[in-house]
């Protein structure tokens, strides 16, 4: 009997070792989990630090080599703007070659009708001297004829066969005329030659006129082409100075994109960091919610322990189909106190269309209580509560048909039935 007993008794302490061995190597792991947290988050906070500085750097190194660029921008539209100055000029100065060519076109044209008008004129002036020197010959002949017959026959015209006086001066008469008769052909073959000659000489003036005015236009012409050379040359330096200060503008925004992808990297891997810093900080906010929990629940009413829907399947009042109901609801006036059902810290205070007004509490260790349709909302995130501290007032807030509390608890990070805690409650039908 004493044997059974002594070995009861050993069972018993190596049972309480083997106890408290797995509590200490929980409390161990725990104090191992938290000092590897803290120095993570330590590490972390270190790193978001020299982020922010190296993201600071590429910043105004951006910003530098946007300001460049923006300068060479500037330049471009300069050398834009020169170019398009330039070439008008140019366009002008190709408009007034082509009414350069017009007028020596209509100057060419103008000399070959003078030349023409020339020709023509040649032609009549020797036209004009044939016919002088046909009169002349005819004159000369009958002259001849006259000096070849001698003064006699010059009697004889007058005298052969005179009748009387009257028909001498008759004769004489006729003499005198045929000699006038002759002299003024010749006279006006004379003077037909000279305006010949004249008008001949006009046309030569009016020809040189024309091409001392076609060399005053070959000789704009010629300037205007040295300009337009000219002009042509300064657009292509324009062009070469505009293409290179483009290519250093291009270089300039591959820089930018190069540093901007870095930057986006950065702020990537802060945005991953800040995720991370504030996993950690939630986990040790969780943690820490534990101390203010007393690891009980309270009715979260002072004032009403009626339970108009309980927990589980049901169907929905407001959307009209079975679903998941994962609390209870509690009835109360509009307006009445709802309390903290245990310690904690809050880690969700806001409005959705669903649960309305709705508050979440956490109680460490996976446990948490959350309280929904509220009228108003007293707590917000991360503040810290105590068991029975009011955090807001029933209201009837989103999916509800009247004011009431909707109430769940999570325990292990589960919700399970909140009545399975209580026993000073009353369901309604």
């Amino acid at each position: 009997m004493k044997k059974r007993k002594l070995w009861f008794k050993i069972v018993a302490i190596i049972l309480a070792l083997l106890m408290l061995g797995t509590v200490g190597i929980s409390v161990i792991a725990s104090l191992i989990s938290s000092v590897h947290a803290s120095q993570e988050l330590e590490e972390l906070t270190a790193q978001q630090k020299a982020n922010k500085e190296e993201r600071d750097a590429l910043e105004a190194q951006r910003s530098e080599l946007a300001g460049e660029k923006a300068a060479l921008m500037s330049v471009i539209a300069s050398l834009d703007q020169s170019i398009a100055t330039i070439q008008a000029e140019k366009e002008a100065y190709d408009q007034m070659i082509r009414l350069t060519e017009q007028e020596l076109a209509n100057l060419d044209e103008q000399i070959r009708l003078l030349e023409e008008q020339i020709d023509y004129k040649r032609i009549e002036y020797d036209a004009a001297v044939e016919e002088e020197e046909h009169q002349w010959t005819i004159f000369r002949q009958k002259f001849r004829m006259m000096e070849e017959r001698g003064t006699i026959s010059y009697f004889e015209i007058l005298f052969e066969d005179l009748t009387d006086f009257g028909d001498l001066l008759t004769r004489m008469d006729m003499i005198d005329e045929i000699v006038a008769q002759d002299a003024g052909v010749i006279d006006t073959m004379e003077q037909a030659k000279q305006e010949v000659v004249l008008a001949q000489q006009a046309l030569y003036e009016a020809k040189d006129e024309c091409e001392e005015k076609e060399q005053v236009q070959l000789d704009k012409q010629e300037e205007l082409k040295e300009l337009i050379d000219a002009a042509t040359q300064r657009i292509r330096a324009l062009e070469d100075e505009k293409a290179a200060q483009e290519a250093s503008a291009a270089e300039l925004q591959e820089q930018i994109r190069g540093l901007e992808e870095q930057i986006r990297q950065e702020k990537a891997e802060d945005a991953r960091i800040a995720a991370r810093i504030e996993e950690l900080e939630r986990m040790e906010l969780l943690k820490n919610a534990g101390v203010n929990a007393t690891g009980t629940y309270l009715w979260p009413s002072a004032d009403s322990y009626y339970v108009t829907s309980l927990y589980g399947n049901r169907l929905h009042p407001i959307l009209g189909y079975w679903r998941m109901h994962n609390g209870i609801d509690i009835g109360a006036s509009y307006g009445t106190k709802i309390y903290a059902s245990d310690g904690g810290i809050v880690i969700t205070s806001e409005e959705s269309y669903s649960y309305g007004q709705y508050v979440m509490i956490a109680h460490g260790n996976g446990r948490y209580t959350l309280y929904a349709h509220m009228s108003q909302r007293l707590v917000k995130v991360d503040d810290t509560v105590s068991q029975g501290q009011v955090i807001g007032y029933v209201g009837a807030t989103g999916y509800a048909t009247g004011p009431h509390i909707h109430f769940e608890i999570y325990e292990n990070d589960v919700r399970v039935d909140p009545l399975q805690f209580f026993s000073n409650y009353v369901i309604l039908d």
